[in-house]
């Protein structure tokens, strides 16, 4: 297959992971307008029941311009019209997601939370839908206004670290800022490196052939670093199957899976950046580590072992932090 083949491909498997369709309409003084966003939309999509149109501005995805258009909005050219079309009836769209469970909730106190995401449910509210989200589902819960200043993919599943009061937010956006934070994530992939540890460098930037892709950067790009360490392995189906340990260092968009992919060994299932097919990615956020600096202690939490993921049942999973204080704490 030649290189574009093999990008077509990839593409293609990209379009089919998202959770919808995605239309775009530039309007301007010329066009023959409706006198609602809603009546528009039902003429240029007609096979959308108009019955259909609340339920899918209640759900989001419609946008004016930059910001998101409410039922009985007007349109004033020129304008652009966006709408994130769910692959599903919008009946069925809640059986689509993750339910939100309290004993996801790893870890609270007046501050902070961290918190167990299941892959498939976005950390915030997507663009293509507003309801279905970890914040939205902890403020329901708690009450109470949350921050994330720190996300995980939504293929990803984990522990994510989130705020509860301002100050602890503000705190936390130092603390990543400054690299305070350890995380710990564990990778299948396959094949077997040749290395014990390996530390990735490369800078990242945007891949221009999609605009949710990344790549390493030939020149420029931002800085990006990774420590790896080599797990154990296995044989599956008459291939070797080895688990990684990932320390991200920096936080850059799909850092460990572009930098998985640049050491020669993709993540199972990553459809993005040419992982062996499979119905899951098989990454996980498996441990956080932070200095509580209203508590004056160092937090670890990691995955309970009610909720790991099922292709990490052949290994025997690394110990994700000590019990002594962590080096980076904060002066």
């Amino acid at each position: 297959m030649s290189t574009d083949d093999d990008f077509k491909a990839r593409l293609a498997r990209i379009e089919a992971s998202f959770f919808s369709s995605y239309w775009r309409w530039e309007l301007d003084s010329s066009d023959e307008l409706e006198p609602t966003i809603e009546a528009e939309l039902a003429k240029r999509l007609p096979h959308i029941p108009v019955s259909s149109w609340p339920a899918r501005f209640e759900l989001g995805g419609v946008y004016l311009g930059a910001d998101p258009a409410v039922l009985g909005d007007k349109l004033t050219p020129p304008c652009r019209l966006e709408y994130y079309e769910p692959r599903m009836s919008v009946e069925r769209v809640a059986d689509f997601y993750p339910r939100f469970s309290p004993e996801m909730i790893l870890f609270v106190d007046d501050d902070c939370a961290v918190v167990f995401k299941p892959a498939g449910l976005p950390t915030t509210p997507a663009r293509d839908q507003q309801r279905y989200s970890m914040q939205r589902y902890l403020e329901q819960h708690l009450g109470q206004v949350v921050h994330m200043p720190s996300r995980l993919d939504t293929a990803v599943s984990g522990v994510v670290l989130c705020s509860l009061s301002s100050r602890m937010n503000r705190y936390l956006q130092k603390a990543y800022d400054r690299r305070w934070i350890e995380k710990r994530y564990l990778a299948e992939v396959i094949g077997m490196p040749s290395w014990n540890t390996k530390v990735c460098e490369q800078p990242l930037e945007r891949d221009p052939r999609h605009p949710i892709l990344r790549r390493t950067a030939t020149s420029g790009g931002e800085s990006a670093r990774t420590r790896f360490f080599r797990g154990g392995s296995i044989e599956l189906n008459g291939t070797t199957r080895t688990l990684l340990q990932a320390e991200p260092v920096t936080g850059r968009t799909h850092q460990i899976r572009v930098h998985c992919l640049y050491e020669g060994f993709p993540i199972i299932g990553d459809p993005y950046y040419g992982g062996l097919g499979c119905q899951d990615l098989h990454l996980l956020s498996y441990a956080v580590k932070f200095f509580h600096p209203f508590r004056q202690e160092h937090i670890a939490v990691n995955v309970p072992a009610e909720s790991l993921p099922q292709w990490l049942g052949g290994y025997e999973l690394p110990k994700a932090f000590g019990v002594t204080p962590s080096s980076q704490e904060p002066a």
